[in-house]
C-alpha cells in the first residue's frame, strides 16, 4: 500500500450489463466516514484485497481517493465455470473530505479486509 499527496482525479464507471468477471468494471467499495475532535476516521470495506494492490491519494480537488485491485487465482483444474460471484478486478472509491485536512499526516491500517485511514484537520 502507498499515499501519494496529489494524484489527478480517476473516472469511475459502472456498467449493469456485466455477466461475468472476464468483463471488468470499476466497483466502489462500502465506506463509513466519522468526524472525530481531531480529524476523520474512514473505513472501506475490501474483503479480498492485499495491501500491495491498494493506492491511497488526494484529488486535485481534495477529495480522498482509495484504488485498487482484487486477483483472484481460479484453480487450474477447473473444466468449467458454473457461478462466479466474488467479484475480482479494480476498484475506486473517492470521498468528499467535508473540512480541511493535513494531507502529510495520513494514518492507515489494514486488517480483515477493513482499510481505516485517519487525517487530521489543519
Amino acid at each position: 500500500m502507498y499515499y501519494e499527496g496529489n494524484k489527478k482525479p480517476y473516472g469511475m464507471r459502472r456498467n449493469s450489463r456485466i455477466k461475468n468477471n472476464s468483463q471488468k468494471e470499476i466497483r466502489s467499495p462500502r465506506v463509513d466516514l466519522f468526524e472525530t475532535s481531531d480529524g476523520y476516521s474512514i473505513r472501506l470495506s475490501l474483503p479480498g484485497v492485499k495491501k500491495e494492490n491498494l493506492q491511497v491519494s488526494f484529488s486535485e480537488h481534495d477529495d480522498l481517493e482509495i484504488k485498487g485491485k482484487v486477483v483472484t487465482v481460479i484453480p487450474e483444474n477447473n473444466k468449467n465455470i458454473i457461478l462466479q460471484e466474488i467479484y475480482q478486478g479494480p476498484f475506486h472509491r473517492r470521498i468528499k473530505i467535508p473540512k480541511k485536512v493535513n494531507k502529510k499526516n495520513v494514518n492507515f491500517t489494514y486488517n480483515n479486509g477493513i482499510l481505516e485511514v485517519y487525517l487530521t484537520f489543519n
